[in-house]
């Protein structure tokens, strides 16, 4: 299966690289970026899914011991280890509580809940899909904001 992992290739051939990720540890296209604009970085960081810190350069690769459950699974570790789906099921209770009920959640919520942590995954997948199919394996790639690129080796003129 084609996925997206860190790699330290082409790192540091453009102004403002970070690479605190584990060199080849799966990560996604998808993250979420803070007010700051260019300041941080954030806009153009691959989440890793194990270490949980980000890297500015990713590979397409072939990893074919892993399945789309296997990569499932890791997104769903990393979004409970980052406390997302604690937030999920907080917003929830805080929705209840505001609708003037006691605030505990019934099975419909907890299934609301489970629908959304299911359809935030199926994005990740769709969007480490969606990278992979249009480069080719082995291609280092950036991302500024939702736009992955290729990144080319630098030459001289």
């Amino acid at each position: 299966m084609l996925v997206l992992i860190a790699t330290n290739d082409l790192q540091g051939t453009a102004e403002g690289d970070y690479a605190w990720t584990v060199e080849g540890e799966l990560v996604t296209p998808v993250a979420t970026e803070c007010a700051s604009g260019e300041r941080c970085g954030c806009n153009r960081g691959f989440p890793g899914l194990a270490s949980g810190y980000a890297t500015t350069t990713a590979m397409v690769v072939d990893r074919p011991g892993v399945t789309d459950a296997d990569l499932r699974d890791a997104v769903y570790d990393w979004l409970d280890r980052g406390g997302w789906i604690d937030l999920l099921e907080q917003t929830a209770t805080d929705r209840s509580i505001a609708a003037g009920h006691d605030g505990c959640l019934g099975i419909d919520e907890y299934a609301d809940i489970d629908a959304m942590v299911d359809s935030v995954i199926a994005e990740h997948l769709d969007m480490i899909h969606e990278v992979c199919s249009s480069f080719p394996e082995g291609t280092v790639v950036v991302r500024r904001g939702p736009l992955v690129a290729a990144r080319s080796h630098p030459f001289a003129a």
